[in-house]
């Protein structure tokens, strides 16, 4: 039988990672742990969870995820507080040492005092308490000899350390791992068995040769010796001595090891930018349930940093403006899908009103953003509540008790009742309407050499449109407007579109008058084309059941009546565990963002934040969706975790006396890495997601930018404002430049809304002035 040996891969990561802890080279170690996913641990999932909220710097979290054990007793809650409140401490100072002049720290130095008056009642003696005080006096916080090597992985590895004997006696400490744990400094015993069986074998073939050999060990790094099938004969070779060769006495014999210790190199480091940056998160437990802020303290720090939170003149700020500038890399658009036509590129060589849009601020320094954590990208995936990611049981109750209570609030006590509801009604078209030969003069005029789209189809209304969204075949598009009418209608095969046709009104394919009390402010559909749903200023939602083969409105509508003011947006996410669509809107009033299930017809989540009206709403598919309130912060939503992970205020000026604009619209591209607002005071801001910056803010518009979408493999950005017009941005090539721009296309009133068509290069647009429009490439 062939002898053989396992090695996992696994094993020999936790080897390292016990030297790496041993010789407290943490920074290495937890990056190592976060990219294999391997940790040298024997700890249960509460523990394991538990441990991740202190190398994550989580505090207030790691607060409330213990809170459980205060009634007991025996658990010493005073030591433990101290131990996570020092550390919260201590790290708030070397942000705040870390600032520079520019910086307006009183904020955080309240922060710091308030720590302190939390610490004072906690600390084991005065002198302990009295060490902390002098350590706000330091100027830096390596100037202090304890803390002179100090960095923040160590401290927390540190803390967790002396939390853990306070915990894991209220905790199980077991794990299937239980039998892949390194100790004892496997790693370098294993290293000095493998020289002396190197030194064994070297022995025992000179000694075959010869009489007079010593015993020479190699040093470690000596790569002359292989793995090589004699190693394994040397095995064989011992299994065919005679009984009597081992019977023999060993001589005891002292083996002098001399290991020279590695000597660190002092670190040139801002740890602030460590300690507030989101952490790479691998998918599998704990990483992937760890809350998706940051330490809510580091969020009153970067504000804080903020050179201009409190107003600072424009030019104090040149300095640094410039070095961003100078810094900057640039910022490009993965290419998705195919690039459009030459004909669309000719528009921007040839058309005579081409312009390039200029960045009015020179990508303003990421620091200048107020974000509470970033988001992590969009995968499809379950959008169960994390809960369900963990098994339950009994060794796992503080993590289902901390999960509940952080998700309480944003539970709706109760259900959402669906009120009565009368039986739905549609009209089939007999005979178009022609269209008032005026309204055509009118657009056509509007449209000369500036513009470069041209209408096809243009719908008419006695109000005005507000809204108009494509069916995701692309086959329809439904349209809603203030006189209470919703109606779907075909959408023409463009390619057989030529230049001398009219412009005519679309094929109605099914229509519903009085669909509500109100105006119709908001339509979307979900992503399989079978609901229809809309939003009013009568403050209900309407969901309703479309039929794509046989084009019309099925089975009774569905009145969804939470909100208690206009509902300014909707957008569509798809449940893939429960196998059902689930509704977001927003509005004005509480200003919360609802979501419902389409299976039930009833709201069972509210998350709360904006603190003015929600006027956009963006989901770019799996389980996150942004937001754009009047408060001038998009705010972004993760569903698996049920809250908010991030919130951005887009800085619209470089004027230190404007802090943005209301959100009006907001898009992501498809890759979800790049945002973009509309602004009412006509900019539209791009901001990077994942590098958490700001990429440009340019002004397309001469008032509110309430359309922004990226055209279909996002080589271009349309944007619709009150200013009647249709802007098409270039967005080929680096995105931190000017960008050329054309007009598309005009409305002779406020622009409302534009959207793209899901496959084809055309888009609908819906005007004040009681049009809507399909616009598409001049036929040739």
């Amino acid at each position: 039988m062939m002898p053989s040996i396992y090695i996992a891969e696994k094993d020999v990561v936790t080897l390292i990672l016990e030297f790496l802890e041993s010789r407290h080279l943490h920074i290495s170690q937890q990056s190592i742990e976060r990219e294999t996913g391997v940790i040298n641990g024997c700890y249960s999932d509460d523990l394991l969870f538990f441990r991740q909220l202190i190398l994550d710097g989580q505090w207030d979290d790691v607060l409330d995820f213990i809170d459980p054990l205060e009634a007991i007793e025996s658990f010493n809650s005073a030591k433990f507080r101290y131990v996570v409140l020092k550390q919260k401490y201590i790290e708030m100072l070397c942000i705040k040492s870390e600032a520079d002049e520019l910086s307006n720290i009183e904020e955080a130095v309240d922060e710091i005092k308030k720590l302190l008056s939390q610490l004072k009642p906690l600390s084991p003696t005065n002198e302990e308490y009295t060490h902390l005080c002098y350590l706000l006096t330091m100027p830096h916080l390596s100037d202090h000899a304890d803390f002179y090597n100090w960095n923040p992985m160590t401290g927390r590895m540190s803390a967790f350390q002396a939390l853990l004997p306070l915990v894991e006696k209220f905790l199980s400490n077991t794990s299937k791992e239980s039998s892949r744990v390194s100790k004892n400094d496997r790693l370098v015993n294993l290293l000095i068995k493998g020289l002396l069986y190197e030194a064994c074998l070297d022995y025992c073939q000179k000694k075959a040769r010869s009489v007079n050999v010593s015993i020479q060990f190699n040093k470690l790094l000596q790569c002359e010796n292989v793995l090589s099938d004699f190693d394994l004969s040397v095995i064989y070779w011992l299994q065919h001595l005679p009984h009597d060769a081992f019977c023999n006495p060993f001589e005891q014999a002292t083996l002098n090891i001399n290991v020279e210790k590695l000597s660190k190199p002092l670190l040139e480091v801002y740890w602030t930018e460590h300690m507030l940056v989101t952490p790479i998160k691998p998918k599998l437990f704990p990483y992937n349930v760890m809350p998706h802020g940051r330490l809510r303290a580091a969020d009153i720090m970067s504000r804080s940093l903020n050179p201009t939170s409190d107003g600072c003149l424009l030019g104090r700020t040149r300095g640094m403006q410039a070095m961003t500038r100078s810094s900057l890399s640039s910022f490009q658009l993965t290419e998705i899908g195919k690039k459009p036509g030459s004909m669309v590129d000719q528009l921007y060589r040839e058309n005579a009103s081409a312009c390039h849009l200029s960045p009015l601020c020179e990508s303003p320094d990421a620091s200048k953003v107020e974000t509470k954590g970033l988001p992590l990208s969009s995968e499809k995936s379950s959008i169960t509540p994390v809960l369900t990611s963990v098994n339950e049981t009994p060794e796992q109750k503080l993590i289902v008790e901390y999960f509940k209570e952080r998700n309480k609030d944003l539970l709706l006590e109760g259900s959402v009742e669906t009120s009565s509801v009368l039986p739905m009604t549609f009209v089939m078209p007999n005979i178009t309407k022609p269209l008032d030969s005026s309204i055509i003069d009118h657009l056509q005029a509007s449209n000369d050499a500036r513009s470069c789209f041209a209408p096809a189809n243009i719908i008419e209304d006695s109000q005005a449109i507000r809204c108009a969204e494509f069916h995701p075949s692309g086959k329809f598009y439904g349209v809603g407007s203030n006189s209470r009418t919703l109606r779907v209608f075909d959408y023409p095969k463009i390619s057989e579109l030529r230049k001398n046709d009219a412009v005519s009104s679309p094929g109605l394919v099914c229509k519903k008058t009085g669909h509500h009390k109100g105006s119709i402010y908001c339509l979307g559909w979900n992503p399989n084309g079978d609901l229809i749903a809309t939003g009013s200023n009568d403050k209900t939602l309407k969901l309703m059941r479309f039929d794509v083969e046989n084009k019309n409105f099925i089975g009774d509508e569905v009145d969804i009546t939470v909100h208690d003011g206009t509902i300014r947006d909707v957008c569509f996410i798809e449940d893939s565990i429960n196998k059902s669509s689930l509704l977001i809107s927003g509005g004005a009033g509480d200003c919360k963002v609802y979501i419902t299930d389409c299976t039930t017809g009833k709201a069972f989540q509210a998350f709360g934040g904006h603190t003015s009206p929600i006027l956009s709403l963006y989901t770019w598919g799996g389980a996150m969706f942004a937001s754009g309130s009047q408060d001038k912060t998009v705010r972004f939503w993760d569903l698996r975790i049920g809250g908010c992970v991030s919130v951005v205020t887009p800085i619209t000026s470089d004027l230190s006396i404007n802090k943005g604009s209301a959100v009006a619209s907001t898009c992501v591209d498809p890759s979800g890495r790049l945002l973009v607002t509309g602004h009412e005071d006509g900019a539209c801001v791009f901001y990077d997601i994942r590098g958490a910056r700001h990429v440009q803010m340019f002004k397309p518009h001469a008032s509110d930018v309430r359309s922004v979408r990226f055209s279909p493999s996002a080589y271009y950005l349309l944007t619709a404002g009150y200013d009647g017009k249709l802007v098409l941005t270039d967005l080929q090539g680096d995105l931190t430049r000017q960008l050329p721009s054309v007009s598309a296309a005009q409305h002779a009133d406020k622009i409302i809304s534009a959207r793209w068509h899901p496959s084809d290069f055309s888009f609908l647009s819906t005007s004040a002035d009681k049009t809507c429009a399909l616009w598409v490439l001049p036929p040739v």
